[in-house]
């Protein structure tokens, strides 16, 4: 348990070259726009698209390629849903880019052939879940990281302290528990999100003048 434990804090640590403080996940856009401008309105534009945009949908997404890691054609499936369902443009390319360079990192210092083409979060789950690493665990520190990374672009760019972005991350933690929870017993059709704004954001940002982010 300790060595699938040191396994999945290495892959979801901030030093694993995966590119992810390159994206914002449309919150650089948000705090352009006034949406976001201090620690409260930051946690509330988090903790939704946590609970019902791209943190969910990607949990669930996670939970689904740990049970197929070793069925190509179950992922392959569950790549193509996932990638229709990026509600943009940098979306897409948020979770691609990062999931190609997880599997290649993966794949060289881990010796595990992940899935080369895939969204993140699946070629997170399938490693996941050859490793034998616990899907709770997976699933509630995968989401834990992708709050740890908006908080990151937040103290960045709202500006906020670095104490009031881990007064967010110890805020949501319950909340990622939770969210996770959900999303192992979610059904495939249940992949999808409702974060309306959020989704906006992203597309708006695509044509932003001024981008310190990807997405």
């Amino acid at each position: 348990m300790i060595d699938q434990t040191l396994r999945l804090m290495a892959w979801l640590s901030p030093a694993y070259p995966v590119g992810a403080y390159t994206y914002s996940h449309g919150l650089e856009q948000a705090i352009s726009a006034g949406d976001i401008e201090n620690a409260a309105t930051a946690q509330d534009w988090i903790k939704d698209c946590l609970s019902f945009g791209g943190g969910r949908a990607d949990a669930i997404a996670l939970s689904h390629a740990w049970r197929v890691a070793e069925e190509p054609a179950a992922l392959q499936n569950l790549i193509d849903h996932v990638e229709a369902f990026a509600p943009s443009a940098e979306r897409l390319l948020e979770t691609s880019a990062q999931g190609t360079a997880f599997a290649d990192v993966t794949a060289a210092a881990w010796a595990d052939e992940a899935c080369k083409v895939a969204p993140y979060p699946i070629a997170l789950g399938a490693a996941a879940g050859r490793a034998g690493i616990d899907l709770t665990l997976a699933t509630t520190l995968f989401l834990q990281a992708f709050v740890a990374n908006l908080v990151s672009a937040a103290v960045r760019l709202v500006p906020l302290g670095q104490t009031e972005g881990q007064g967010i991350i110890a805020a949501l933690s319950a909340v990622c528990e939770t969210v996770a929870a959900e999303a192992i017993e979610a059904d495939f059709e249940d992949i999808g999100g409702c974060a309306i704004r959020a989704d906006i954001a992203s597309m708006r940002h695509e044509t932003q003048t001024v981008r310190l982010f990807r997405s």
